[in-house]
């Protein structure tokens, strides 16, 4: 299965490995990314089994970093596009942009 990261989640990612980086420990970004690569071989191994959101039944979430991150992704026929990474204490309004592609 093919893993697409939107220009969107590459550049939430980032500011979230950023902000680990100035106020956390190196455990946390070790976390977070062990998190990824297991989303990542899930996604690879076609076991995916990750809630729906109920306003769009196409786009699905994981929670990534001790439930720190939510990452949220589409689910295409022969793919997986990974839209948005948002902190749990992040914007909620951020996740509007993934309704309205």
């Amino acid at each position: 299965m093919k893993i697409i990261f939107s220009d969107d989640a590459i550049e939430s990612l980032r500011k979230i490995t950023d902000f680990l980086n100035e106020h956390w420990t190196q455990k946390e970004l070790t976390i977070l990314n062990r998190d990824l690569d297991k989303l990542i071989q899930s996604f690879k191994d076609n076991m995916i089994s990750y809630p729906i959101i109920e306003a769009d039944p196409q786009l699905r979430f994981a929670l990534l970093g001790k439930k720190q991150v939510k990452v949220y992704f589409d689910l295409k026929d022969h793919s997986v596009e990974i839209l948005l990474f948002l902190p749990s204490k992040g914007n909620p309004e951020n996740i509007q942009k993934l309704f309205n592609k």
